[in-house]
């Protein structure tokens, strides 16, 4: 039986300062920054830590201080990177009996809290939680100028030893598979693409080949591991103005024909704009942009965006 999880409650990052990600995500995207937001992060712990809403994602910002703590090591050995995904959960003597059964490694903090080093299974750690919901559960989680979140993209060797663990702990499946299967067909075989739930989030699994690019070099270097995270944005244009203005520049530009997949009847347009802008040393990931694709975008999403 598999674990039941809560909606995704945060994304956390390690970062090198936390001032320059925060006032980048303002400035794209009127984020906002949230205070009180409960987190399993000691706040005196050495660190720098701040909050910030986008979509209905919470993205955490931790920058260590003390270079030789567990913190500052793990900066030192990936830089600025996703560490993790929160999530409540309610059974937490059966997800305990389900992790000491696959030796993966966990600690369990005193109160309550599991953080589980998951990283080369999935691609990040998790960080499960009692199911008692905080502060920000009541609240209209729709932050800044963007879409609720689409995805968590992550690069990873084998999707499907990723989808098989993610399935059996918490009963994730695939999800968007039309979608999916569309992105293969229009990126000429160079990567596997397969979207699986968790919770309310869905994560984009990409198994790059070896001229995938970006994706295949990230894997390379850091092993699985999220490569962007992906919003649909209204203004394309001002988006990439703030962007130059800020000092980032694209690490890819799209333009695709989504008619195929979604119906000629749901074109919004002749053609849809997308960007993933390189800023993952500012934030710990990249950014995926794009324009809505088709009126009926819904029909084929795990959420609504």
């Amino acid at each position: 039986m598999s674990a039941s999880l809560s909606r995704l409650r945060r994304v956390t990052c390690v970062v090198t300062d936390i001032d320059p990600a925060a006032l980048y995500l303002e400035s794209l995207f009127r984020a906002q920054r949230l205070e009180n937001v409960p987190t399993h992060i000691h706040r005196a712990s050495g660190l720098h830590l701040a909050h910030i809403g986008l979509g209905d994602l919470v993205i955490e910002l931790v920058a260590p201080q003390v270079k030789d703590d567990a913190w500052g090591k793990c900066l030192d050995q990936y830089g600025p990177h996703v560490a993790s995904l929160a999530y409540g959960i309610e059974d937490m003597d059966q997800l305990l009996a389900e992790l000491s059964d696959d030796k993966l490694e966990f600690t369990k903090a005193d109160s309550g809290v599991i953080w589980c080093k998951s990283r080369a299974l999935i691609g990040f750690d998790l960080i499960l939680e009692p199911w008692k919901q905080g502060p920000l559960a009541g609240l209209t989680r729709r932050w800044g100028e963007v879409s609720p979140m689409l995805h968590v993209e992550i690069t990873h060797h084998d999707i499907a030893q990723a989808g098989r663990w993610l399935k059996r702990i918490f009963g994730s499946q695939r999800v968007e598979q039309e979608f999916s299967e569309f992105l293969v067909g229009i990126t000429a075989g160079r990567m596997d693409i397969q979207h699986f739930s968790l919770g309310d989030a869905v994560l984009q699994y990409i198994e790059p080949r070896h001229d995938a690019g970006p994706w295949w070099e990230l894997l390379q270097k850091a092993g699985p591991s999220v490569h962007n995270i992906t919003w649909l944005v209204n203004d394309m244009d001002a988006v990439a103005d703030a962007s130059l203005a800020a000092g980032t520049r694209d690490l890819r530009y799209f333009e695709f024909d989504y008619a195929p997949l979604f119906g000629e009847e749901n074109r919004i347009g002749d053609k849809t704009v997308g960007r993933i802008i390189d800023c993952a040393h500012i934030l710990g990931f990249h950014l995926e942009l794009s324009e809505r694709q088709a009126k009926n975008i819904n029909d084929y999403m795990y959420k609504e965006v």
